[in-house]
């Protein structure tokens, strides 16, 4: 668990990060159901324009992705595309497809990874998760999906690991899953 802006961030379960979601507002709120149903990086999620944003996906571009590897495409979630929606039409209503999604205070900037992260801090503080960040949502992500079943290539191409190595250490296992491996070995 992370402790002082060191180790790894605490997986939440979706109840828990459905608190989070309630805690935050407006720009926050969006950004985290963005980073919560695409598994992106918060430094990819702050840097999206609205042309990324199709109908049907979410699209990340090399330029934004750690190591400037690969673009790619992650499909859009229902729950994400009504918030996205109505978002956009507070934001951005002349629809100008190379604005920020998540634009900042000052023109031609987007929102900062730091103003993120205090209201993000400060939702954690009040609802007593400790050792949640940032990266937390790309981790929760990953580690439901991998638990729900879905083959780790398949998370890999959603979230632009190299290798499947790299995506393994995103990978939480549950205190109970050690123990029923426990009770199923012979």
């Amino acid at each position: 668990m992370k402790i002082d802006r060191f180790n790894r961030s605490r997986v939440l379960t979706s109840d828990e990060l459905d608190q989070v979601h309630d805690q935050l507002s407006g720009p926050h709120r969006v950004l985290a159901t963005l980073l919560r149903k695409t598994a992106a990086r918060v430094s990819e999620g702050l840097a999206l324009r609205w042309k990324y944003v199709t109908p049907t996906s979410i699209v990340y571009i090399k330029p934004t992705t750690k190591g400037k590897r690969q673009t790619r495409s992650v499909p859009l979630d229902p729950t994400l595309a009504k918030e996205l929606s109505a978002w956009k039409q507070l934001v951005n209503p002349k629809d100008d497809p190379d604005a920020w999604v998540f634009p900042g205070r000052n023109p031609g900037e987007h929102l900062t990874r730091r103003g993120f992260d205090h209201a993000l801090r400060k939702a954690c503080e009040e609802l007593d998760l400790k050792g949640f960040s940032t990266h937390g949502f790309r981790r929760s992500f990953l580690t439901s999906a991998h638990q729900a079943g879905v083959p780790l290539r398949n998370l890999q191409s959603i979230s632009g690991h190299a290798s499947l190595n790299q995506i393994s250490a995103y990978l939480e296992v549950p205190e109970q899953a050690k123990t029923d491996a426990v009770m199923l070995s012979a």
